[in-house]
């Protein structure tokens, strides 16, 4: 007879190593939890009841691993600076990308996701932190993001969907706020832009198939919008949840207004 199993973000709240599954979630996203002395960061991951559990000292103080891809980013990019600007999280998720945006000084963030309630309680109470839950990109408006302004930048950690289907939404904004100069940072994962004849288990092993992913995005986006600049791109200092590795590529759209 087959063991039981359960859920790990359950299996911590009721051994009392997480308060509830809103922490265990942000514990396992951030590489805190170990099965049998192996971090998971797989949200929904199964365990025996038979496996050990334990809880490493929290990974530095961020509330989810993703926060190491933005950290990456903007010290391989040191121009991208959302210091006093408002700020856009697309995929906010637990909130990492959030978190960072908010150490670096922003003004404000917009935390959109199309999930509800998984955004860190620290960062959802937080007075420059504007929760957006149950929204998709394709929603959004200028009313819900709290009105024009003269810079925004914008992070993007989208998972199931192309970004090829999400910068059209700033193509329409832009249209409505001509003087608004635009920026960001965008996680590009290419298991969720190939197609399917190049996935092994949800992962893209082949050098040259990422290679050729990264240029066809990065031609689609300028070819829907010439105004947007691509201007540099690294890989991710850390690997998706799945093994896939992944990209961030530093943007610029610029607004009539600029100097």
């Amino acid at each position: 007879m087959q063991k039981e199993k359960i859920r790990l973000d359950d299996r911590l709240v009721s051994l009392g190593l997480c308060k509830d599954k809103k922490e265990a979630l942000s514990f396992i996203l951030s590489g805190s939890v170990l099965v049998n002395d192996e971090p998971v960061t797989k949200i929904g991951f199964h365990i025996r009841i038979t496996d050990n559990i334990r809880v490493r000292e929290i990974i530095k103080q961020y509330v989810s691993r993703g926060a190491k891809k933005l950290l990456g980013a903007l010290e391989a990019f040191p121009k991208a600076n959302p210091k006093n600007k408002i700020c856009w999280d697309w995929g906010a998720s637990t909130g990492g990308f959030t978190q960072v945006l908010l150490e670096k000084e922003a003004k404000h963030v917009y935390s959109v996701d199309v999930g509800y309630g998984q955004l860190a309680q620290k960062l959802a109470n937080h007075k420059s932190v504007t929760v957006l839950d149950r929204t998709h990109i394709k929603e959004l408006n200028w009313e819900l993001l709290g009105g024009k302004s003269d810079s925004i930048f914008i992070t993007m950690d989208l998972s199931f969907i192309s970004l090829l289907s999400v910068f059209p939404t700033i193509t329409r904004l832009a249209k409505e706020s001509s003087d608004t100069n635009w920026e960001g940072i965008s996680l590009l994962k290419p298991q969720f832009e190939a197609k399917e004849k190049d996935l092994t288990e949800g992962i893209v092993k082949d050098p040259l198939v990422i290679g050729k992913i990264i240029r066809q995005v990065w031609r689609e986006i300028r070819k829907q919008d010439h105004s947007i600049k691509i201007l540099r791109i690294v890989e991710s200092p850390i690997k998706g949840t799945e093994g896939n590795r992944e990209f961030l590529f530093w943007w610029r759209k610029e607004g009539k207004n600029l100097k």
